[in-house]
């Protein structure tokens, strides 16, 4: 089954489980991108084990084009170490303080609290829940589980659990689908690692087979080992306070941010066309001249850089601009002098 993968709240995008091992990655430091302009494109790097490059505004891909300064971050995607999360292989790899109750000829298994199934459709465990199909939507013709669960009136009751092995120093995202089987009272689910409750409290919507997404992200610090993840159902309401689960996963992620300045490209402005006699200083043609602010530049006819700004010659002149704050220049701009030489003195004739 696919594995909807979303981050920070954000849908709408899936993954397909990656069959490769991973080694743990410190997250690094932000890299900070500046460039001259409007805009420039990010792109992820290749990270061995990792995959499924996502956004911090929620796109794919391995690149983003951003349109102005800020903070930014991609985010890759290790295997998922949850055994049976999308419950494909029914009752296993799981562990429950719920009673488990299989799927009897008459839709009643699920009648007391405190109870659970995997099954294909909510209805056909209590004829009290409404008929939908598993998160991914598939049709009445592939069906596939989904954790259907009557919820229990004692608080801090494990509704899920798995033993995991998480490596010290490392990120993981730890998300679940959740939709309510009853509209009465939706279930109040927490994230749960090592006992301790992670994230807010997971509630999804009172319309039922409405799939809502819920992750968080956990960084392991100096914990290593096997530690048990879990989801616990903190709603204590016998009425009501039933839902499904699907599609759990609990996976390593490697984040990079990035911090990117954008600096403006100066405008350089000219007038002209201008004529002198016997030499002009193209400095003129600069409208806004400031050499406390810009370096400037300047080519001949020919292309040819030139030192001395006083000419003497006819010809279109490039001007460019830099900023000396930022090194950002402008594109180049051509202003055209007719030089008139000088007329000669009377009374005297050349030899």
């Amino acid at each position: 089954m696919l594995f909807s993968f979303l981050l920070l709240g954000i849908a709408g995008f899936s993954f397909t489980e990656i069959n490769t091992s991973y080694s743990p990655i410190f997250t690094p430091a932000t890299d900070t991108v500046t460039v001259c302009g409007t805009s420039t494109t990010l792109t992820t790097t290749p990270v061995s084990g990792y995959a499924n490059p996502i956004w911090n505004n929620g796109t794919t891909g391995t690149s983003l084009t951003v349109n102005s300064s800020g903070d930014y971050w991609w985010q890759v995607t290790g295997t998922n170490v949850v055994t049976n999360g999308d419950f494909t292989s029914g009752n296993t790899g799981f562990a429950s303080s719920y009673t488990y109750m299989p799927k009897t000829g008459t839709p009643n298994a699920l009648y007391a609290e405190g109870t659970y199934g995997v099954y294909t459709d909510p209805s056909a465990l209590h004829n009290g829940f409404s008929s939908f199909n598993d998160h991914t939507g598939n049709s009445p013709a592939n069906k596939r589980n989904m954790l259907i669960v009557n919820g229990s009136s004692t608080a801090n009751t494990t509704v899920w659990t798995q033993n995991i092995a998480v490596v010290a120093n490392t990120e993981y995202v730890f998300s679940v689908w959740v939709s309510s089987a009853n509209s009465q009272n939706p279930a109040q689910l927490q994230f749960s690692i090592d006992g301790s409750p992670l994230g807010s409290a997971i509630s999804p919507p009172s319309t039922t087979g409405s799939w809502q997404y819920f992750t968080t992200v956990w960084n392991s610090g100096g914990s290593s080992g096997s530690l048990p993840i879990a989801l616990v159902n903190q709603n204590i309401v016998a009425s009501g306070n039933d839902f499904a689960v699907d599609d759990i996963v609990f996976a390593p992620v490697y984040r990079q941010n990035v911090h990117v300045v954008l600096n403006p490209i100066p405008v350089l402005t000219l007038t002209g066309p201008h004529s002198a006699c016997g030499s002009y200083d193209i400095t003129k043609t600069i409208v806004g001249y400031d050499t406390n602010t810009y370096n400037y530049f300047f080519k001949d006819t020919s292309g040819n850089t030139i030192t001395n700004p006083t000419v003497t010659l006819s010809g279109n002149y490039t001007i460019t601009e830099q900023s000396k704050a930022t090194g950002c220049t402008s594109l180049p701009v051509q202003t055209t002098v007719t030089i008139i030489p000088n007329p000669p003195k009377p009374g005297i004739s050349s030899l």
